[in-house]
């Protein structure tokens, strides 16, 4: 068992891509923790990026960003390990592997996903910190005070060279060029995958086994679209831009949110808003006051979403 100088471990490690992570206590005064652990692969990385996690965490101090505690050290292998904020409700992507939200999350959960990692990437962009790995495995959930959900970014080891999930990668990281641009359009894939339950862009047999399709998707979506599909072997793409008719979003804040994910998943950078553009369309969004219409005709709920100064 590993020894380190004011931890106590749980037995129940959680392996990851680059790092093992396990539950433990602060001998003095008790609380229960995260540590991330690294692998060895790990530390053949250059020392700037091994390091580059504990610099930009050190940084960060946000309800809505995994807070870091300490930088602990192995009693026998000197290395270090990060002991940051425990979060015991798993990860946005534990919330939509449950069979309830096949279809995506209820709106009042969508909105808190929405708010809540608006409000870490604006604290991310006060720092000029370009995340480079957003997905719903890195944004960790908690209950709050209030019985709420509170979501939190986490995972700030990024290297340059991405090796994470095509799905969740833009062109832009095809063409090993890193921006602002890149947190955009894995932010548009994470909010259509939490709208709808389902990815945005799907070669025929996954994205893993077809690169180059997914490539091909990616590159060249066409303008205002925010899916595309590939149904069968050499299929054609069966673009959209719309919702699928299974997303379980009003209507309402579907005709809100489309524009959105429209102008951050777009192939051409040039035309891809920036981040100023998109942090005023989604606060646009945040502030707005839900009426609620029932149309006897129909029969059915309308969610109007409306600004206070019109009510």
């Amino acid at each position: 068992m590993a020894v380190f100088r004011n931890l106590i471990f749980s037995d129940f490690p959680v392996r990851c891509r680059s790092s093992i992570r396990r539950i433990c206590r602060f001998i003095v005064p008790g609380d229960l923790y995260a540590v991330k652990v690294f692998n060895n692969l790990s530390f053949l990385r250059p020392l700037d990026v091994q390091m580059r996690e504990f610099e930009v965490l050190k940084k960060l101090n946000h309800k809505n960003i995994v807070k870091l505690f300490a930088v602990e050290e192995e009693s026998n292998t000197r290395h270090k390990v990060l002991v940051m904020e425990y979060c015991p409700c798993g990860s946005l992507y534990t919330v939509l592997e449950e069979s309830s939200n096949a279809y995506g999350l209820p709106e009042d959960e969508f909105l808190i996903v929405l708010h809540d990692v608006v409000a870490g990437m604006n604290h991310l962009r006060e720092y000029g910190i370009v995340h480079r790995d957003i997905k719903p495995g890195n944004i960790m959930r908690v209950i709050g005070e209030d019985g709420r959900s509170v979501y939190k970014l986490t995972d700030f080891g990024a290297a340059r060279e991405l090796e994470d999930d095509e799905q969740f990668v833009s062109l832009k990281d095809h063409q090993k060029k890193y921006g602002a641009t890149v947190d955009l359009w894995s932010i548009g894939v994470t909010f259509y995958h939490a709208a709808t339950g389902s990815l945005p862009f799907r070669p025929f047999e996954g994205p893993r086994r077809n690169k180059e399709v997914m490539y091909k998707i990616i590159t060249e979506k066409p303008p205002g679209t925010i899916s595309g599909h590939q149904k069968c072997e050499n299929g054609k793409i069966e673009w959209s831009n719309e919702m699928p008719v299974s997303c379980s979003l009003s209507k309402g804040l579907q005709s809100l949110l489309t524009p959105v994910l429209a102008n951050i998943l777009e192939a051409d950078q040039e035309k891809c808003w920036g981040f100023d553009q998109f942090f005023a369309e989604t606060n646009d969004i945040l502030h707005r006051t839900v009426v609620y219409v029932f149309s006897l005709q129909q029969a059915t709920l309308h969610h109007v979403y409306i600004h206070e100064y019109n009510t």
